[in-house]
């Protein structure tokens, strides 16, 4: 996910200053790298470089650009590592057209493929540099910029959001919307701004319109035309007011960042089911071929590392030990044998346990590493076999939320395509199992839409209690783990994720009248023993909250409190459960820190990413 920015005006302005302010209020969508265009008399000038915005602008000083057009961009690398090279904006073999752009262009290697052997020359790693190169070509053969930009695009494959200007061209900008936030904010008469959020234009104007997908929006000084992308008619849109404040827009309109992250998880979902087949199948290959399976992390991507396991154990036949990195070398100190393969997870690609882990393995054995992250050239990443990129887009919320969900996923989609190549299963129920992953975000999405006010009055309800248990069962065991550990984090209450069998060997000791007990309960293979761990704890007193699909009836009626997911009860669900149950306990923490007067966004004693011991 990356930050978009556009300026076009006829005012006396510095655009430069204008363009660098609306990407530092961005910057949460993409920190990496960042770099900003101007054009004048006939000229691009570009400023660009890895690192922080405010790092970049103390050596260049982005906002000191000429002209009356700019385009800035702050990036989260996918394609290529962030490096200057490889920060936007990108531009074709004449240096005339500047093009910024979000999303990935999935045939990106045919096309530039292509346009290589017909001369043209690439700087950088990006899938984003195919499109100037495309825009220079249909140029080249006699078309209008317009008409270019429109036979450019419908050669790209995938989901993107761009903004293209052209040296020759002073008084406009084309953006381009495919499934990937555009906004356009407009002075009438003045001044046209486009941006990937509204924060970033909102200081100057608050009248807006949102383009829909496969739609491109032509800028001009204080007008806009609008036009459908494939039919290249005319569209005509209404704007709308926006009534936010600056402060509460930055973060979307939330009020803070970690429920705003909540809120995001569908839509990351979706980024994260179009990593490309190819990248799932190495990995997949690579653990088919590996004698011993370690899968390693910390914190919240060791539970996820938990339910992946056992989502991939379920097929893989072979038994994959999990182990917490901290305590990775003393472990296996004498006993690491040559030729095994080490799953790393890491939501930053930062984490100095996870990476001296994995460091130590590689200088101790002939090992192979296949890393989760969310990072693309993150530390982590440097020691790797292979990496799979998460597409969760940056998360600024200390407490993980969305890169849990898609790390889930992600090991998800490797553990099917392992049934797959081992034909371990029926083609059919392979093909359930991938219409499950694919129902994920819209399970997550209606949750969310309709259980506020139930986790808002239970969280009320609670208020008073100190001390929980998040027990379960299986691969639930994952997830009330995780759940326990964002009401640990956020609302300062001490939590046991726990085991239910294990919860008899001495924490039941604790349970007293009205102890709130939160059970995790899909319907799976281990419901029938989970009722039986139900009726012990109430027996004793315990307040039990329940997790069940919103069809359960006998967990339900066993309980004081319901928490209904929306999703059907059969094994291809089940096996997803950690992915859509985790939200209700993430908004349970959340309201539970509110109800607290604790800010969720700053945990106490937390940090980001631990990158020291």
């Amino acid at each position: 996910m990356c930050g978009i920015f556009g300026i076009v005006t006829n005012q006396n302005i510095s655009v430069g200053k204008i363009a660098l302010d609306g990407i530092k209020r961005l910057e949460y969508r993409g920190y990496d790298s960042c770099g900003i265009v101007s054009q004048h008399k006939g000229k691009l000038y570009i400023k660009k470089d890895s690192g922080k915005i405010d790092d970049i602008h103390k050596k260049m000083k982005l906002d000191d650009l000429p002209g009356k057009l700019a385009l800035a961009h702050t990036r989260w690398a996918t394609h290529g590592a962030p490096t200057k090279i490889n920060s936007h904006p990108q531009i074709d073999c004449s240096g005339k057209i500047a093009i910024i752009h979000n999303g990935i262009i999935e045939n990106f290697i045919e096309l530039k493929e292509h346009l290589i052997s017909n001369g043209h020359d690439f700087k950088s790693e990006t899938d984003t540099e195919v499109i100037p190169h495309l825009i220079e070509d249909a140029m080249k053969e006699g078309l209008s910029l317009r008409s270019a930009i429109f036979n450019a695009l419908k050669k790209c494959k995938g989901a993107y959001g761009v903004a293209i200007c052209h040296a020759d061209h002073p008084d406009e900008i084309f953006v381009v919307r495919k499934e990937s936030p555009l906004v356009v904010g407009i002075e009438e008469g003045k001044t046209t701004y486009c941006a990937s959020d509204i924060p970033a234009f909102l200081p100057y104007t608050q009248k807006c319109y949102i383009l829909d997908d496969d739609e491109i929006a032509i800028l001009r000084p204080g007008e806009v035309e609008f036009l459908e992308l494939n039919s290249e008619k005319k569209v005509k849109k209404n704007a709308i007011h926006v009534d936010w404040s600056i402060d509460a827009a930055e973060k979307g309109g939330y009020e803070h960042f970690m429920l705003k992250e909540i809120y995001e998880q569908p839509e990351a979902l979706k980024r994260t089911l179009a990593i490309p087949q190819a990248s799932i199948e190495i990995f997949a290959d690579m653990l088919l071929s590996a004698k011993n399976v370690y899968i390693t992390a910390a914190g919240t991507s060791y539970h996820a590392s938990l339910a992946g396991k056992f989502i991939i154990s379920k097929f893989l036949g072979k038994y994959i030990q999990e182990m917490e990195c901290s305590e990775f070398q003393t472990q296996l100190k004498d006993c690491l044998e040559q030729d095994s393969l080490i799953i790393a997870l890491s939501q930053s690609g930062e984490t100095v346990d996870t990476i001296e882990a994995v460091r130590w393995a590689k200088e101790n054995a002939n090992v192979k590493i296949l890393t989760i992250t969310n990072v693309v050239g993150s530390s982590l990443t440097r020691y790797s076999d292979h990496v799979i990129v998460t597409q969760a887009g940056p998360e600024i919320g200390v407490a993980a939320t969305k890169t849990y969900t898609t790390q889930v996923l992600t090991l998800a989609l490797v553990g099917i395509t392992i049934a797959r190549k081992r034909n371990v299963i029926p083609a059919s129920e392979i093909e359930c199992y991938h219409e499950a992953l694919k129902n994920t975000p819209e399970i997550v999405k209606n949750f969310l839409a309709n259980n506020i006010h139930l986790i808002r009055n239970i969280v009320k309800n609670l208020e008073k209690s100190l001390n929980f248990f998040f027990l379960s069962r299986g691969i639930s065991i994952a997830t009330a783990k995780e759940g326990g550990l964002k009401m640990k984090e956020i609302a300062c209450r001490f939590i046991e994720g726990y085991s239910a069998a294990h919860a008899k060997h001495g924490p039941i000791s604790l349970v007293r009248k009205g102890f709130p007990i939160i059970f995790i309960a899909p319907p799976d293979e281990t419901y029938q023993r989970l009722i039986g761990n139900v009726a012990e704890f109430k027996a004793r007193g315990g307040k039990i909250i329940s997790l069940v699909i919103q069809s359960d009836k006998i967990i339900a009626d066993m309980s004081n409190i319901t928490i209904p997911i929306p999703q059907p009860g059969d094994k291809y669900h089940n096996l997803i459960s950690p992915i859509t149950f985790i939200p209700a306990l993430q908004l349970l923490a959340y309201y539970a820190a509110l109800e607290q007067g604790l800010d969720p966004d700053k945990p106490q004693n937390l940090a980001k990413t631990v990158t020291v011991h």
